[in-house]
């Protein structure tokens, strides 16, 4: 499953926590922790839970950090549910 580092460094941000702050959380040092927030180390489970802890985020929300993908043809049948009610009001009877 990927992860979305950057959601992980605007949380940060926008909580007014610093890359040494955050290393101090998990015990790591601040090279180490930038390393993990740009995806260059793997974060584990224990320190993800530490992260959202620190962040204040409940455990339902942490989606927030997978990535909204979706396979092409769920693009394709969400593009042809919206498009084909409008061309059809375009025809006429």
């Amino acid at each position: 499953m990927k992860f979305n580092h950057n959601r992980l460094k605007a949380e940060r941000v926008a909580r007014g926590l610093t890359v040494q702050e955050m290393g101090e959380v998990l015990g790591v040092s601040k090279g180490t922790y930038s390393k993990k927030e740009n995806g260059k180390l793997p974060i584990d489970v224990d320190e993800f839970s530490l992260i959202t802890k620190k962040f204040g985020i409940e455990r339902e929300n942490i989606v927030i950090f997978l990535p909204l993908t979706f396979p092409k043809w769920q693009h394709t049948k969400r593009f042809i549910y919206s498009v084909v009610p409008k061309c059809q009001r375009m025809i006429p009877n």
